[in-house]
């Protein structure tokens, strides 16, 4: 018997050391675990999808039993207590920049880049309604606002100039105030009293009433921008800012009396945020730390210093019991308010992808990460397999992201570079640091492997650097270069013999990569400068370059410098999208770009006639990538990658 209860006991008490090891191991984040993505709700032609995405807003359910998280993949529903992922609502593009949840739970109301208001149906996660405000363009100086008014039917929403109110049941326009005050402001939790500012005018304004309720004078401006750093208490009592002299304001909205000044700041107010009951106010700082505030004594209660950049936004939860927070790295954490202790820390939307390369096998991708990690993905599942450390993540509080990384046509090594002014060189199947480049000066903007050779392309600020890999030696003095610090206009040819190259003249340069001297110059017009991008046609005749002055991409004869055609998107022109990057097809047959309004467009490379318009995508375009067979892009962009069938992708209907 004695025997058998030891047994039971030595089981029981191993299955609970794998559990606290399991969950030691995902809330450091230090393995797959943090990393791994849902498969779930894949468009048509999607293989894969890899990372979650940047953080864009984060909402407590009024339940308390969840939270949501908007991200360029769509929003994230986790579990408050596990912190497991619940559900994804895969939205379309442009990516949500703002949500909020009725008071019953039943409805999230969500606002895109576009303008466009979407209704979601909590019970079945199914679309219900969209409203649209209008079709001018979209202007990111000021985050628009929606919120649900107590009768949970009704949805205010305002941007720059005009606040709207949405019958959410019957999916109709009620009316809209044209109210010039209503410029920038902050809402009561009733979703009916608006708090806005000129200068040093605090106005109050019931918005369903279209009634200005009174004004007060301050004695210090405030400003609204992206209104994270301005809040109402929940009784929309007391109205706390924050100000440039690292201090935090509260003034009676009853009264109009200035009530207390909150001081303890070492650098600026990022975002704060009042407890359900408005007595502890929360503030998030520039210093990487949050401090929990007595509202009625104006003391500090305590500081949280867990974040390692700056905190973009607290939240607490409906009870009061729990702040959740996240910072500029995309590092989500939950707080116990009473003690301060960090109960949690989700680094599920880490921008995992600031830089991609793929395996010439087509099976691993390699991105660098914003906090200067390298990771290792399978293709084809979109599992995480390896993380890399060895970048500086931070210095003097700046971010050190990874700029560039590139495989070699071997397979073998994976060299980095970073913001930190490194280069390294890694075993791709081991992850061990190999070796490492300190000598190119300035910053470090994009490098590439030789196709054919073990030489390393490096473009640093005012020059290239051409490095044979083993043994890691110069090749010969650098290329001096006019300055491209400001572009990451490289591309190497096909056969590895000629790289061409773009600077602050904007000229397109071709040098021979084996002796380093210049072979030609193609003199771009004046319209066609400020090149953000260059690149190579398989065979080495065309080269094409985008202008964001006229956003239209240039197609030029290598040989003669001539330019051939001139190509444009009228769709993404009207959508006020930048173009990001562009890539040849690997045979040659079309000419792709992607734009920051999350277009894919399509050339046909022979005769510059536009093939087709792809928009179904959920983020800016900031990188493409074929596998060497041509079968498979890879598009990133605020911190995902999606990987898709090329052939699904263009024979698809047109978007």
């Amino acid at each position: 018997m004695r025997v058998k209860l030891l047994s039971v006991f030595l089981v029981i008490c191993i299955i609970a050391i794998l559990l606290v090891v399991t969950i030691v191991t995902k809330n450091d984040g230090s393995d797959t675990f943090a990393f791994e993505t849902p498969q779930t709700n894949l468009p048509k032609g999607l293989k894969s999808r890899i990372g979650k995405g940047v953080i864009l807003d984060v909402a407590y359910h009024p339940d308390g039993r969840q939270f949501a998280v908007a991200s360029p993949t769509g929003i994230w529903f986790y579990d408050a207590n596990t912190y497991e992922v619940k559900a994804l609502i895969a939205t379309d593009q442009p990516a949500v920049k703002m949500m909020a949840f009725s008071s019953d739970g039943e409805k999230l109301a969500t606002i895109g880049e576009n303008k466009a208001i979407k209704i979601w149906d909590m019970e079945s996660l199914n679309h219900k309604m969209t409203f649209v405000y209008d079709s001018s363009p979209y202007l990111d100086l000021y985050f628009d606002f929606i919120m649900f008014i107590k009768d949970e039917h009704t949805l205010v929403s305002h941007i720059p100039g005009s606040t709207h109110l949405w019958d959410v049941t019957t999916g109709t326009h009620q009316f809209k105030h044209s109210i010039y005050k209503i410029f920038e402001g902050v809402f009561g939790s009733d979703g009916r009293i608006a708090v806005t500012c000129r200068d040093t005018v605090v106005y109050v304004w019931d918005v369903v009433e279209n009634n200005l309720l009174k004004e007060i004078k301050i004695h210090s401006p405030v400003y609204f921008f992206q209104k994270k750093d301005i809040a109402l208490s929940s009784n929309g009592t007391t109205l706390a800012y924050g100000t440039d002299e690292n201090i935090i304001e509260l003034w009676d909205i009853e009264t109009g009396k200035h009530k207390i000044t909150l001081k303890g700041h070492k650098e600026g107010v990022a975002c704060i945020a009042f407890s359900p009951d408005g007595k502890t106010l929360a503030s998030g700082n520039k210093d990487h730390t949050i401090t929990l505030w007595d509202v009625a004594k104006g003391k500090r209660k305590k500081t949280l210093k867990k974040h390692t950049n700056v905190v973009l936004k607290v939240v607490f939860s409906p009870d009061g019991q729990t702040l959740l927070s996240y910072d500029r790295l995309g590092d989500l954490k939950l707080w116990e308010v009473g003690t301060g202790k960090l109960i949690y820390s989700l680094r599920d939307h880490i921008n995992v992808a600031t830089s991609i390369s793929l395996s010439p096998d087509g099976l691993t991708l390699v991105s660098g990460g914003l906090n200067g990690y390298i990771h290792l993905w399978d293709v084809a599942t979109g599992k995480h397999k390896k993380t890399f450390k060895g970048h500086k993540k931070t210095v003097k509080g700046y971010i050190n992201s990874v700029t560039s990384v590139s495989y070699s046509p071997d397979g073998l090594t994976i060299a980095s570079a970073s913001s930190d002014k490194a280069i390294h060189l890694w075993d791709a199947a081991t992850g061990k640091r190999k070796n490492s480049i300190t000598k190119p000066s300035g910053n470090m903007r994009k490098l590439l492997f030789s196709p054919v050779d073990q030489l390393l392309v490096v473009a640093a600020e005012k020059s290239i650097h051409v490095w044979e890999v083993d043994p890691l030696q110069l090749l010969y003095a650098p290329i001096v270069h006019e300055s491209l610090y400001y572009y990451e206009g490289l591309s190497l040819s096909a056969d590895g013999k000629s790289i061409a190259s773009t600077g602050k003249s904007q000229n397109i340069k071709i040098w021979n990569v084996a002796k380093g001297n210049l072979m030609k110059t193609i003199k771009l017009k004046d319209t066609w400068r400020l090149t953000k991008d260059i690149a190579l046609s398989p065979d080495g005749k065309i080269i094409a370059n985008m202008s964001p002055l006229n956003n239209t991409l240039g197609l030029w004869n290598v040989e003669t410098g001539d330019h051939k055609h001139s190509l444009k998107d009228i769709h993404n022109l009207k959508r006020f999208g930048i173009y990001l990057n562009c890539v040849f097809s690997p045979d040659g047959n079309y000419l792709l770009a992607g734009s920051s309004h999350a277009t894919l467009t399509l050339w046909d490379a022979a005769s510059g006639k536009l093939v087709k318009s792809l928009k179904g995508f959920s983020h800016a375009i900031e990188e493409i990538v074929f596998s060497q067979d041509g079968k498979t892009l890879l598009t990133s962009g605020d911190g995902t990658v999606l990987v898709w069938d090329f052939a699904t992708l263009i024979n698809g209907s047109d978007q």
